[in-house]
């Protein structure tokens, strides 16, 4: 199955352009529809006994909002205009956070190109981010690209594996991807010492990928964190598009203590391809 729909947010953050130019990049690969999000947030309204300030705060408050929805729709048309492949395309406004409008509708996509984070955000340890959010309850698998990255469908593509659900899942989702990349590699990053059931969970993944056309090759690293490990290589092969599993163990233990999603999430330069 190609990918019809992708849903794109189109937040003024510093990597909504590379986030743009990789979302087209798809809809030209597969011949998909666009779909830009602008989340407005939650509209409170006034007050009732607030008087004529709150009247005049409340034609501020849609001035400027309007304002942002404009500016959204002109960064997208002319994104699309500039791709010159003639493509659908939609705008669509949702009044809501961030994250919940990334995943109620993208429900309804096949992928989901939510804001990616950046070094120096300071939210708090168990603050949902929205891209976070967005990949535990939408259903849909996530591509989150950093700034000043590009994505490259027929460049070479990195697998982490671990033999999880949510590895299992991103495998699969990322088939139309890793069916046009020029070669795959499958990383598993094993125990220090002494055969490892994932070493050979990696195997029976090369050949579930063969059947599917898709010939990759079985790398194992012994020792180390798996994020920094899948990190290391993605920078030595060269790879352009990294796929992994997110939140293959508790959530709360993942904000708190670390884990590979969130090095992942963090610190990956390439488009990052998850689901969960």
């Amino acid at each position: 199955m190609d990918y019809k729909t992708i849903l794109v947010a189109l937040g003024d953050d510093p990597a909504r352009a590379a986030r743009l130019q990789a979302a087209l990049v798809l809809c030209r690969h597969f011949g998909a529809g666009l779909v830009g999000l602008t989340a407005t947030g939650t509209q409170l309204e006034p007050f009732r006994g607030a008087g004529d300030e709150a009247g005049k705060y409340a034609e501020q408050a849609a001035a400027s909002l309007q304002r942002t929805v404009d500016e959204h729709l002109a960064a997208l048309q002319a994104a699309v205009t500039s791709s010159a492949s003639g493509m659908t395309c939609r705008h669509a406004v949702v009044e809501a956070e961030t994250g919940w409008a990334l995943a109620m509708e993208g429900r309804f996509a096949d992928l989901v190109l939510p804001p990616a984070l950046q070094a120096g955000d300071n939210a708090p340890a168990l603050m949902a981010e929205e891209a976070e959010y967005a990949l535990l309850n939408a259903g849909r698998p996530m591509l989150l690209v950093p700034a000043g990255a590009t994505l490259a469908p027929q460049g070479h593509a990195l697998v982490g594996w671990d033999g999880s659900q949510p590895a299992a899942r991103a495998v699969s989702d990322a088939l139309p991807l890793l069916a046009r990349a020029s070669s795959v590699t499958v990383v598993v990053v094993a125990g220090a010492s002494g055969e490892d059931e994932k070493e050979a969970g990696g195997e029976r993944l090369l050949q579930w990928l063969a059947a599917h056309g898709i010939e990759a090759w079985l790398r194992v690293e012994r020792g180390g964190q798996p994020g920094d490990e899948l990190l290391r290589l993605t920078r030595e092969l060269g790879a352009g598009l990294l796929v992994a599993g997110g939140y293959g163990r508790s959530r709360l233990r993942q904000r708190v203590l670390g884990g590979t999603t969130r090095t992942l999430v963090w610190r990956a330069g390439v488009p990052l391809f998850m689901s969960h």
